[in-house]
């Protein structure tokens, strides 16, 4: 293994049935990504519903899943300065919130120091005990009551306000999830909630300022994320997932789970439009039997129900929240679940907008190996690793000097105050 490089990136995605581990190499003169190495691991039942229920099921994967991105990387994690580990479980809330302040002086300029008092101010919300701040992002501001802007560097005026975007958690959740990390031998840089990883890998720009709601499917929950004007509005985890679908196809076909997720991830799908009436699989039967043949247009009746039943719970969440007017570009799916063939037309008829399956970038190096939706997660985890690195000018080859306390700094080192 070799020694330490700055300009190393690890992404850790703990999702509920299996660990994924990224390994990248980052540069900012080149403006690249290069996988090193990536390791997947299941977790063996150690995590329900996004939250840790057995840690040394959890540390056996973390272990296996960092070991094989080590060995095709060439380096520890132990060597990594930037570790990003991506945490969701049903815990995560979020609380839009606003604060304004006075701006003081004779010329009434807003500086850097009157932005980051007024972030510091819409942040001051009750939180219940056993919880905690995860991410604090701001949405807009108004000076003197006007019209809500991005950047307020600069103005003038006697008053400024921000809007605010808080994503809480678990304290027990994160503390049990650095447990973990330690006993595993891995120092993180930040926890990261996977949802805002997920939107940083898959979601474009003009998605984010018109309005877009992405769905992330996993094994045990589904992660909802809504973005207007280029920031995100509503985030939540719900108790919905692949499992089900799973379970449905167990019970139907009245064959083992592990059966029926073999079939799934193989055959099924959600529209006939994308079956063949004259294709067949064969499906085991308990007991040695000889295993019988199924038309697979047949899993449609079976899986169809429960996606429709996923999306329709999720609708109806966006509308209690009044988030529905906040799509204008449609419904972005991701996860495991998202690679069931026609799913975006099943989301579509739900929700009553375009639909897609959300298509991860291509890096540099192993890059082809971690494009699938399972992946957005720790791919969203090195793109944040990587900003994070720009912003704090922490790259062994920069070239040029950048600027002093600018605007996206001085929010930067506020945030890190935060967490």
């Amino acid at each position: 293994m070799r020694d330490i490089n700055s300009n190393l990136i690890a992404a850790i995605d703990i999702g509920s049935s299996k660990i994924v581990t990224i390994i990248a190499e980052v540069s900012e003169t080149a403006n690249h990504i290069n996988i090193l190495g990536y390791g997947v691991a299941p977790t063996q039942n150690g995590i329900k519903d996004g939250a840790i229920q057995n840690i040394e099921s959890v540390v056996t994967a973390l272990q296996k899943s960092t070991e094989t991105a080590e060995i095709q990387a060439t380096y520890e994690i132990s060597s990594i300065p930037n570790v990003y580990v991506g945490i969701s479980n049903t815990s995560i809330e979020t609380i839009n919130s606003t604060g304004q302040v006075g701006i003081p002086g004779e010329d009434k300029e807003i500086r850097t120091e009157d932005i980051n008092r007024v972030i510091e101010n819409a942040q001051a919300v009750e939180i219940p005990l056993g919880r905690e701040i995860l991410h604090i992002i701001p949405q807009s501001f108004s000076v003197n009551g006007g019209d809500w802007i991005k950047y307020p560097l600069g103005m003038v005026g006697t008053r400024l306000e921000c809007r605010v975007h808080i994503i809480t958690g678990s304290v027990a959740t994160s503390q049990t999830v650095l447990k973990s990390l330690e006993r595993a031998g891995i120092v993180p840089k930040q926890l990261v909630c996977q949802n805002l990883a997920n939107a940083k890998a898959v979601l474009t720009d003009d998605e984010k300022e018109l309005g877009v709601l992405l769905i992330d499917i996993g094994a045990d929950t589904c992660k909802v994320s809504v973005y207007y004007e280029g920031v995100p509005y509503y985030n939540c985890v719900m108790k919905l997932g692949g499992k089900y679908i799973t379970g449905d196809i167990s019970q139907a076909l009245k064959i083992m789970p592990n059966n029926a997720e073999t079939i799934k991830v193989n055959y099924g799908v959600t529209d006939f439009n994308y079956v063949d009436e004259s294709e067949y699989i064969q499906v085991p039967h308990v007991g040695g039997r000889e295993p019988k043949k199924l038309r697979r247009s047949e899993l449609v009746y079976v899986i169809k129900p429960r996606v429709e039943e996923i999306f329709g719970i999720i609708r109806k969440d966006l509308a209690d929240h009044d988030m529905l007017d906040k799509m204008t570009s449609g419904v972005v799916i991701v996860g495991g679940t998202a690679m069931l063939p026609g799913i975006e037309e099943v989301c579509q008829e739900v929700f009553g907008v375009q639909s897609r399956v959300a298509t991860l970038q291509k890096f540099d190096g192993l890059g082809d190996s971690v494009r699938d939706p399972g992946y957005s997660v720790a791919q969203g985890l090195i793109m944040w690793g990587y900003e994070a690195m720009k912003d704090d000018g922490d790259f062994d080859d920069v070239a040029t000097e950048k600027p002093k306390n600018s605007f996206f700094q001085k929010i930067g080192e506020l945030w890190n105050k935060m967490f």
